[in-house]
């Protein structure tokens, strides 16, 4: 199944709302109010009628006019690579967080177990200490 070929005005429609004007910076041609932004889509539009196909007549335009009148087309690592520092950043962020939150409640629970005061002596475990450390003094 072949598609159709665009009709000249939808080529001129199609260029004119993508490519930047070059006598209205920041505006594309069809939003740019100067006279010679017209005779560039009646430029576009006779070009279509004689048969060149879209591409061919964006890139004669860009010969014409340069490389920014097809306006900014940013690197993809400009977008994407602050994106995955970012990501990369929470990423360690998270983990360290985690990390210092378990040291904590570890370092809490040695220490209540540090607090805890041994239970007291009944007479005869008293008895048998005693004795044990006059064994140590006499020796």
């Amino acid at each position: 199944m072949t598609h159709a070929a665009p009709s000249p005005d939808q080529i001129l429609q199609e260029l004119s709302n993508d490519l930047m004007s070059p006598y209205c910076p920041g505006r594309t041609i069809a939003s740019c109010p100067s006279q010679q932004a017209r005779k560039l889509e009646d430029h576009i539009l006779a070009e279509a009628k004689a048969g060149r196909s879209r591409d061919e007549i964006e890139q004669a335009l860009v010969a014409r006019f340069g490389p920014q009148i097809v306006g900014y087309r940013g690197d993809a690592m400009v977008l994407w690579g602050p994106v995955v520092v970012g990501l990369l950043a929470l990423l360690l962020l998270a983990w360290a967080a985690r990390r210092w939150v378990r040291g904590r409640s570890r370092a809490d629970e040695a220490g209540r177990e540090a607090d805890r005061s041994p239970e007291p002596l009944d007479d005869e475990q008293r008895r048998r200490l005693e004795d044990a450390l006059d064994e140590i003094d006499a020796f």
